[in-house]
């Protein structure tokens, strides 16, 4: 095996002190550039590599930071991942992620582990609001904790999107879009998350008439059987609210294998914009939620946490409208599309136009 170069090591060769080493090596006391650059030279030429942990124990402080999420099937999480991981990048601090595989022993270990590696601070996106509350807590115990997205029965700090106002503006879509005697049906995730309830509930809030709310599992293949569902009970039309993308993109396919067409037979809106939307045929009408804020906000709280109490940030989504349900058009802007499509004929078949009928 191959030794280890030690600072001692770098010291002799470059012909210095190891406190000029360690001066050069962390950058932060001044010192000659001709000499750092000597030492960092040696270093270098030499392989050798800063232990970080136990600078990190020296200095209290590691600049690392620890991220569990359930699982890393669900694309969200994986988008959440990254825009966090950006986010501390642009800090200068390492994220170090961890999937609990939607077990709650699973998550209780890699909060455990993070702990052990001495993170400066700890991010967490619950598996379950009530059985990851001892999770939290002994995060909470040792560390600068926040619990993204979710949340549990334990206070700490809280990052996430406004979701009742997120289904608000889903509501107001439906509203728009909803045709009289129109059953509106919510089929969503995991009840055990408070993201999902917290949805499902401000779906309700704003629209009580809702005719079916079907709860599964946070993936496409809830998704699929939820379609088979709904057209087994019956419902051969409506405005289907889905509580995440990934299950509005199984929704969709397994409406398509049934011979249901969006929009023509079925609307559907979902939630998150992350992930999976970009793959969603047609593509989806969706409550965006902002995750480079949510990121930043995090970050914030990580790195510099309020002294009195826990710290609760809800940052507003936005609505985007896709072909999966899109808005109404005034009649104006029907003229216009018609003027277009006219104007684009004519150019595109001439003369031949008329033949057609184009050219009226």
């Amino acid at each position: 095996m191959e030794s280890v170069v030690t600072m001692r090591a770098v010291a002799e060769r470059a012909g210095v002190s190891m406190a000029t080493v360690s001066r050069a090596l962390s950058g932060n006391r001044p010192m000659s550039a001709t000499l750092r650059a000597h030492v960092l030279a040696t270093a270098e030429d030499m392989g050798y590599r800063v232990n970080l942990l136990g600078r990190g124990l020296r200095q209290r402080r590691t600049s690392s930071v620890g991220l569990v999420v359930p699982d890393l099937d669900n694309p969200f999480f994986a988008s959440l991942a990254q825009a966090v991981s950006r986010r501390f990048a642009a800090l200068d601090v390492d994220l170090f992620v961890f999937s609990a595989d939607s077990d709650v022993h699973n998550e209780a270990r890699g909060v455990t582990s993070f702990l052990d590696r001495q993170v400066d601070a700890l991010a967490i996106v619950p598996c379950d609001e009530h059985d990851s509350s001892q999770a939290v807590e002994t995060a909470a115990a040792r560390t600068v904790t926040i619990q993204l997205d979710r949340q549990t029965d334990t206070p700490a700090h809280f990052v996430g999107c406004d979701n009742a106002a997120g289904m608000a503006l889903a509501a107001a879509h439906v509203q728009r879009v909803r045709r009289s005697g129109q059953p509106v049906v919510y089929v969503g995730g995991d009840p055990a998350s408070s993201s999902e309830r917290e949805r499902r509930d401000g779906l309700l809030a704003a629209l009580p008439d809702v005719a079916a709310v079907l709860e599964g599992r946070f993936n496409a293949d809830w998704g699929g059987r939820a379609a088979r569902k709904l057209i087994r009970a019956g419902l051969g039309t409506g405005i289907i609210v889905v509580g995440a993308d990934v299950i509005a993109v199984g929704l969709m396919t397994g409406l398509d294998a049934l011979s249901f067409r969006v929009p023509g037979d079925f609307r559907v809106v979902g939630f998150d914009g992350a992930g999976v939307t970009a793959l969603a045929k047609p593509r989806l009408t969706t409550v965006e939620q902002p995750l480079g804020e949510m990121a930043r906000r995090l970050a914030a709280i990580a790195l510099a946490p309020p002294a009195n109490g826990a710290a609760e940030v809800r940052v507003a989504p936005s609505f985007v409208a896709r072909e999966s349900s899109p808005e109404p058009r005034s009649s104006q802007q029907v003229d216009e599309l018609k003027a277009i499509a006219h104007r684009d004929a004519r150019r595109v078949l001439g003369d031949h136009g008329q033949r057609v009928g184009l050219g009226q």
